[in-house]
């Protein structure tokens, strides 16, 4: 017979596990740590982001302006003010709260321990698998293989740990550089997102590609990196 002493601190237990998965849930693929993995001769990282991260955030989202602006969702504030500090303070928390409440995995990209860009799964759905890739990568490492290693490690490991099974990538028409990057790692395009979203300033369609496991010849062969 369990004494009324024992039936207390068990109940006490149960309690404390309730409230910590309440409080803490537990959602397969985050926190993690991916890499790094070497790619012509450079060590490649993703990790969760960090509020220490502001001024490098900052200095090369305001150093690429032109390549990032016309594809970011369209704002009333300045560009200044969306890459100061305070604006990367900000983004940082709604990503982690999001990441914390299972609907996002964010990732800085690191080269060699530099900040070198952002990967992301976002829009997630745990019941059905299903996620939306984004990111992007710092213009001193476009022509190499940052972005699709950066890419396929957080394809691998939404695949693999995370457990989705559909990955889908929206491109703005007209943003030859990221669909080149999807289409050799894999994607498949699906059709065209009419007037998806207002980026840039103005009202965009966007391609839809997607991703299935069979799709990505390089799942099977790791070493196969197209940059």
């Amino acid at each position: 017979m369990i004494r009324f002493e024992e039936w207390e601190f068990m109940r006490s237990g149960v309690l404390l596990a309730a409230v910590t998965r309440r409080l803490r849930p537990h959602h397969p693929g985050w926190p993690a740590v991916l890499g790094p993995v070497r790619a012509h001769g450079r060590a490649i990282a993703l990790r969760p982001p960090r509020p220490g991260d502001a001024a490098d955030w900052c200095a090369a989202v305001r150093h690429d302006r032109q390549w990032l602006e016309p594809w970011w969702p369209t704002s009333s504030a300045s560009w200044d003010s969306r890459s100061c500090a305070q604006g990367w303070r900000d983004r940082c928390d709604n990503f982690l709260r999001s990441a914390r409440r299972g609907g996002m995995i964010p990732m800085v990209v690191e080269v060699d321990g530099r900040f070198a860009g952002e990967m992301m799964l976002d829009r997630i759905d745990r019941d059905q698998g299903l996620a939306e890739l984004g990111g992007w990568v710092y213009s001193e490492f476009h022509g190499t293989a940052v972005a699709a290693t950066a890419m396929r490690e957080l394809i691998r490991h939404g695949f693999g740990p995370v457990g989705l099974r559909r990955l889908t990538a929206p491109v703005g028409v007209g943003n030859r550089a990221a669909g080149i990057l999807v289409a050799r790692n894999g994607f498949r395009k699906e059709g065209v997102l009419r007037s998806h979203m207002h980026v840039g300033g103005k009202l965009l369609d966007h391609q839809l590609w997607g991703l299935l496991p069979e799709d990505a010849e390089w799942l099977r062969d790791p070493a196969n990196i197209v940059g």
